[in-house]
């Protein structure tokens, strides 16, 4: 069913704010899979350059709707996770922060949460990598599942981990 919003794959791909997405997104996992900078203030300003391009350039990746109801998932093997779980842990100095978790309700106490930068980094990593593997495939549905899945998961999920990955790595150069 169309839908009145309805863009076509190729015209996704075609677009320039989408074609940023995925270069910024590409350059994001190289630097993680190649282990760049052992220097972990350096790393974190390096990656906090990359998720504040990564968070403005995910808001304008469009809506697709799906015309195949295929189930085309792909996830990284543990060992790959475990891998890049490890890069991150040996560069980053801390893992876990405090995280308000009812920011806008003023009436109330504020409660409080413990965020994790290595869950953040990592889970940014997976989501986006994922989309990248399937949106470069030859079959259209793959692509077609890859940019559903980039939009998906920055709408529901690393948005919320890249934000706050941001705030805590923002806060931490600037007192150290």
């Amino acid at each position: 069913m169309t839908q009145p919003d309805d863009i076509s794959l190729d015209d996704i791909l075609a677009t320039k704010a989408f074609q940023n997405f995925v270069e910024s997104a590409r350059h994001f996992c190289l630097l993680i899979e190649t282990h760049q900078s052992d220097n972990p203030k350096e790393f974190l300003q390096t990656i906090k350059r990359h998720l504040s391009a990564l968070y403005a350039l995910g808001l304008d990746i469009p809506h697709i709707y799906l015309t195949s109801d295929l189930d085309l998932s792909v996830d990284l093997s543990d060992t790959e996770k475990k891998t890049i779980r490890q890069f991150i842990s040996d560069r980053v100095p801390f893992s876990y922060y405090w995280i308000v978790l009812n920011p806008v309700d003023m009436k109330n106490l504020a409660d409080l949460g413990t965020g994790d930068l290595l869950d953040d980094l990592e889970d940014i990593y997976c989501d986006i990598k994922c989309g990248l593997i399937m949106l470069d495939k030859d079959d259209f549905n793959a692509k077609e599942n890859g940019v559903w899945k980039l939009k998906f998961d920055y709408d529901s999920h690393w948005s919320t981990h890249c934000i706050e990955a941001l705030q805590v790595i923002h806060d931490y150069i600037a007192d150290n």
